[in-house]
């Protein structure tokens, strides 16, 4: 989590804004290189990579739209580098949404906290705009993956990068509905 610079009045609310979208930009990179993998032939589930590179882009106009509220109310921007993610972890579907849905309670957690700071600061707009801009999509990503997970256990999907019976139910009659 992020901590609160001693002298909150110095550094004002735009530097967690800059935070936040950093958080959004880097977990729509990491949602990108799953989306790649499972794209690729060896591994060939085309509908999860369409799901995760759908979501990739979401989190990618989360990111914009959270820079530009933040520009619209005086604030400014000013980038970081966002490393390249380890790959490594999205070897099979099971793990790849287990990781996600982390990731998700992860960025959920910030946005509360965001949000939090906005009613800690007498910030009405600030507060309700993250509210239903942030945290409600955040809510249903979440509700969302819990069924893919549950999903993804009853077919006794792969955990170990060797696709399965399963894995391919998944991608053909789950993701192939989710993404509609």
């Amino acid at each position: 989590m992020f901590k609160e610079p001693a002298d909150q009045d110095a550094v004002g609310p735009s530097i967690w804004f800059l935070a936040y979208s950093w958080c959004c930009l880097s977990f729509s990179t990491s949602e990108l290189c799953r989306g790649e993998y499972f794209d690729q032939s060896h591994v060939a589930l085309p509908n999860v990579s369409k799901f995760f590179l759908h979501q990739a882009l979401e989190e990618r106009k989360a990111a914009e739209a959270l820079m530009k509220y933040q520009q619209e109310r005086g604030g400014h921007y000013c980038s970081k580098t966002i490393q390249k993610p380890n790959c490594e972890y999205a070897v099979g579907l099971m793990k790849a949404l287990e990781v996600a849905m982390v990731q998700w309670k992860t960025m959920i957690r910030y946005f509360e906290e965001l949000y939090a700071l906005s009613i800690e600061n007498a910030d009405p707009h600030s507060a309700s705009t993250i509210k239903k801009q942030f945290i409600g999509p955040k809510i249903r990503k979440i509700k969302l993956m819990g069924d893919l997970l549950t999903n993804a256990r009853r077919l006794d999907c792969s955990q170990d990068g060797r696709n399965s019976l399963g894995d391919y139910f998944m991608d053909r009659h789950t993701f192939l509905c989710n993404s509609s």
